[in-house]
């Protein structure tokens, strides 16, 4: 009886250690996930204040050049310059664009390093 009530207590404190190093885990995965989504954001503004900002001078920059030309070329050509202009405008605001998305989409995934850390976990248990 006393054998079976010690194996009982020393089954209940082991558990409870589990539980505890268990929790202690959890623990640590939380806030890795919390530094990196932290991280996650502040690459994203960092982004988007970019990209808004070089927008908005690209864009008035290229409406000052394309009025300068255009005011240069004799009344004749006008027309067509202002055609070409806004065709080589739209060729570079694509290639831009498919910049953008290139430079994106090599950029680590948000909880790259937790998953990683999670299927380690899972290997140990």
């Amino acid at each position: 009886m006393a054998d079976s009530l010690s194996f009982i207590t020393e089954l209940f404190g082991a558990v409870v250690r589990l539980g505890g190093v268990g929790a202690d885990l959890v623990g640590d995965r939380i806030e890795l996930v919390a530094l990196e989504l932290r991280e996650a954001k502040i690459r994203l503004v960092q982004a988007l204040m970019l990209a808004f900002a070089a927008m908005a001078l690209c864009f008035l920059g290229l409406a000052l050049l394309i009025l300068a030309v255009a005011l240069a070329l004799p009344p004749h050509w006008r027309l067509p310059g202002v055609v070409v202009m806004a065709g080589l405008s739209l060729l570079a605001g694509l290639w831009i664009y498919s910049t953008l998305r290139r430079r994106l989409s090599r950029w680590p995934l948000a909880f790259d390093q937790s998953l990683a850390e999670l299927k380690k976990d899972k290997a140990c248990f």
